[in-house]
């Protein structure tokens, strides 16, 4: 789609070294393709843009004992992209829970033909609080970071805001608003998200109302590219996922439908505590009686550590050992197109033997599957399972 941006060509000036020997630490640095003066550079390091430079030793070279050409190229040919016109974008980096009582860094990439003036990172707790801003500083490229004191990370749901400052304007996101978030006018009502939680705080690996739009599914041919599932209610009113598995007209089934979700970055973020983790806990029922519930726990190489917990058909909460998991196989999700290409992975070398066991700091992706069994006859709307969270239990 040639709407759809999926790259930006930025011509931004930015440091560059050049370390060569004949070339010493102090030599003439001349744009060729931009027509600026010849400039200096001093350890190695200049300024840079996308263009055609010539370095020299010994001062700028004269353009009359240059060649015309290269090979086929003209010396000083640079055919660069149109003008990046983009507004001004900034983008969360930061994680999506941090522990209390703890520093934290929060990051957002600020993109733009031409760098802020400055920018700050506002946050507070999302209800009865005020927003406290902390400054953000230049972390390499179009990246900047703030450290939040811990005593400003507190337990509970935050939110937070980037302003940006240019040429007098303070200019607040995510939605872009004018004003300080501070200002009795601001009028803003977006804001990106983040949980701050206690380190005895469950992680929750799956949320339905959360997770259920960023899921990658088994494709169910060429066509069948979209999960095959939907959201309802459990009778404490919280929202839960329904999958079944697929049946054709015909009594097709597949042998196995996943869904995967990726779940690294809620890991990261407990890396101090995610080890004491003893069992998952899955709040779950199945659509009728004896259905299975396969859940895989994937790591980040691919070694994958699978349980199939039985289900009826009423709702429970069900704990399962994490040592009662056994090294399997996971599903490469999503999936190559066309055809199935690789769809199953199995583990490294080297795991899954005797004495192995997840390792939960390596954890990349949650997987829930249904599969054929034998004996079974599956028709539309039998087997299947409802779920409403799957959270490590300590």
């Amino acid at each position: 789609n040639k709407d759809k941006i999926v790259t930006r060509a930025i011509s931004r000036p930015w440091p560059i070294t050049v370390t060569l020997p004949d070339l010493g630490t102090s030599f003439s640095v001349q744009d060729l393709a931009g027509g600026r003066e010849a400039g200096t550079a001093g350890n190695g390091r200049f300024e840079i843009t996308p263009g055609v430079f010539i370095l020299s030793a010994n001062g700028p070279v004269g353009r009359a004992s240059l060649p015309e050409k290269l090979g086929n190229l003209a010396l000083a040919e640079y055919h660069g992209p149109k003008p990046d016109t983009v507004a001004l974008v900034v983008i969360p980096l930061a994680a999506p829970e941090y522990l209390a009582g703890r520093d934290a860094e929060l990051r957002v990439r600020i993109v733009d033909a031409t760098p802020p003036d400055s920018a700050t990172l506002f946050i507070r707790r999302t209800a009865g609080d005020f927003y406290r801003g902390f400054p953000l500083h230049s972390a390499g490229a179009y990246e900047y970071a703030a450290t939040v004191p811990a005593a400003t990370m507190r337990e509970g749901p935050s939110e937070y805001l980037v302003t940006v400052f240019r040429g007098g304007r303070a200019i607040t996101f995510p939605e872009g608003v004018e004003r300080l978030p501070w200002s009795w006018d601001y009028y803003g009502h977006q804001s990106w998200k983040v949980d701050v939680g206690a380190p005895s705080t469950p992680v929750v690996l799956f949320d339905p109302a959360r997770d259920a739009p960023r899921l990658a599914f088994t494709r169910i041919g060429d066509a069948g590219r979209r999960g095959l599932f939907r959201l309802g209610y459990s009778a404490s009113g919280r929202q839960v996922f329904h999958l079944e598995l697929p049946v054709t007209d015909n009594g097709w089934s597949p042998p196995d439908y996943t869904a995967s979700l990726v779940v690294r970055d809620r890991i990261v973020a407990r890396q101090e505590t995610i080890n004491t983790a003893a069992a998952l806990l899955v709040k779950a029922r199945g659509l009728g009686l004896k259905q299975t519930l396969h859940l895989t726990l994937m790591e980040d190489h691919g070694t994958s550590w699978t349980a199939a917990l039985p289900l009826g058909a009423e709702w429970g909460e069900h704990s399962i050992p994490l040592a009662s998991f056994q090294v399997g196989r996971g599903v490469l999700l999503p999936q190559g197109f066309p055809g199935e290409w690789s769809y199953w992975v199995g583990p490294a070398l080297g795991r899954g033997g005797q004495g192995d066991r997840p390792r939960l700091d390596r954890i990349e992706r949650l997987q829930i599957s249904l599969r054929r069994e034998d004996g079974v006859t599956v028709t539309p709307g039998n087997y299947g399972i409802e779920i409403e969270s799957v959270t490590f239990e300590h």
